[in-house]
């Protein structure tokens, strides 16, 4: 069924804010997700940016929604190995570290982030559980698959060059598939 025009105005006006959100939040982290600013930019009433989303942390998971399926939608290279898949992905998130550092963050005092933390993780363990079923035993895939992001999340956080951050990702795959 087609969209009523009422529908694509809203969807219009979803896309805009959030596009003015993450740019903000690009330049200016969190602390620069000013609602206020964001609506005075796009010549709204704060009030209305409320109508479409309730709270700051709705329209920060908003806009972190949208980064994360855009990073998804590009996918890796289908050529390749399940190190070059992984280290696609970090290399993307990577590119995000201080919206995602500032999502953990805020995910300590705000429900509505930590609930979007707590289904980003699921996801991010679908994945490697998907990508890595054919090369660890079941038995050692939950903690396989916790020492990688574990290393994930660590090689993000201490912000190593890209190289680096392959080669330590790369490292721990093949010590993980070694003892396999």
């Amino acid at each position: 069924m087609p969209k009523t025009r009422t529908e694509l105005d809203r969807d219009a006006k979803v896309a805009e804010i959030l596009d003015a959100a993450e740019a903000r939040l690009r330049a200016d982290g969190y602390r620069g997700l000013s609602v206020v600013a964001i609506a005075r930019e796009l010549g709204l009433a704060q009030n209305a940016l409320y109508w479409y989303f309730p709270s700051k942390d709705h329209l920060f998971v908003a806009v972190l929604e949208r980064m994360m399926r855009a990073i998804v939608a590009r996918k890796p290279p289908r050529r390749g190995d399940v190190g070059g898949q992984v280290t696609w992905f970090v290399d993307q998130l990577a590119e995000l570290e201080p919206v995602r550092a500032a999502m953990h963050e805020q995910a300590r005092v705000s429900p509505v982030v930590a609930d979007f933390v707590e289904t980003l993780d699921a996801t991010w363990r679908r994945m490697l559980t998907n990508v890595l079923a054919d090369r660890l035993p079941e038995a050692d895939r939950d903690l396989a698959i916790e020492t990688l992001l574990a290393t994930i999340s660590g090689v993000l956080a201490q912000r190593l060059t890209a190289a680096r951050r392959r080669r330590v990702i790369r490292f721990a795959l093949a010590r993980l598939s070694d003892h396999a």
